[in-house]
């Protein structure tokens, strides 16, 4: 049984990890589903969790997908959450990628410190 909304999800996915694979120097690939403690949807970035969100109104969800996002993290035992979002009628390469603050400033501060 797939829903509409897993499809278009699936081919978000899909195409994050085609884009990340094509234009990095990494080599991700969609995550099979891990139930209640689900891991993200993409691996390979290291120390990261990823989220892929393909929603038409994201703006009043946008806290709830980063906490699933670091807690993902969590479960996944890494230290970065973060959610792409798709960009309406826009090509995959202006999707967002978001993280929290607190995130974002500890990740600073690893890639400084080493």
């Amino acid at each position: 049984m797939s829903s509409k909304n897993k499809i278009k999800g699936t081919a978000f996915e899909t195409a994050v990890v085609n884009y990340i694979n094509n234009n990095s120097c990494l080599n991700v690939e969609r995550r099979a589903l891990s139930g209640m403690n689900d891991k993200g949807d993409i691996i390979g970035v290291p120390d990261t969790a990823v989220e892929c969100k393909n929603v038409k109104d994201w703006s009043q969800r946008l806290g709830s997908f980063i906490n699933e996002a670091e807690e993902e993290a969590a479960n996944a035992f890494v230290n970065i959450g973060v959610v792409v979002i798709k960009k309406r009628n826009a090509p995959i390469d202006d999707a967002y990628v978001v993280q929290s603050l607190r995130q974002w400033v500890e990740t600073i501060e690893r890639d400084l410190n080493g």
